[in-house]
């Protein structure tokens, strides 16, 4: 019998289905920029449009390939967006606001979905979306020092 309640809890909370919002967006658009044309990330992985390593066919970005349009280039930023918007949405089993969502999304689109799934700042979400160790959680994701500045402002968006 609890096993079922349990198992009820989970699927109404799954069936909760959030979604990027337009603010999330532009937060997300703001950190991560939109370039035209490819260029080499921090990492010297070759990149495009919103922080983009790969197209929507699964090739990879390379310094070679043409310039995109601006319509290309935010076609592809939405669609890749949206694909971290629907795991974050899979991942996240509690009951997190509109704010916590989109900085959520934010960090997953920029350390990867498994590196979310895998990391302890989503045990801790889970288990209470208002734990403030989540904020120390989400800044162990700083591996150099040009993301101090984005993980402070996904963790003042996440927190407001």
């Amino acid at each position: 019998m609890v096993f079922l309640s349990t198992l009820v809890t989970y699927l109404i909370l799954k069936n909760k289905s959030m979604k990027l919002n337009q603010a999330g967006l532009k937060a997300l658009h703001n950190r991560e920029g939109l370039e035209l044309a490819p260029y080499l990330d921090t990492k010297g992985v070759p990149t495009i449009a919103m922080g983009n390593t790969y197209y929507l066919d699964g090739r990879p970005v390379t310094l070679k390939d043409r310039k995109l349009t601006l319509v290309e280039a935010n076609a592809l930023s939405a669609t890749t967006a949206e694909r971290f918007d629907k795991e974050v949405d899979n991942l996240v089993t509690s009951n997190v606001n509109q704010n916590q969502y989109n900085a959520l999304v934010s960090f997953t689109y920029n350390v990867g979905v498994n590196g979310f799934r895998t990391s302890t700042a989503l045990r801790l979400i889970n288990r209470n979306p208002n734990d403030h160790n989540i904020a120390s959680a989400l800044m162990m994701w700083v591996k150099d020092k040009e993301l101090i500045g984005r993980r402070c402002e996904e963790i003042k968006q996440y927190f407001s």
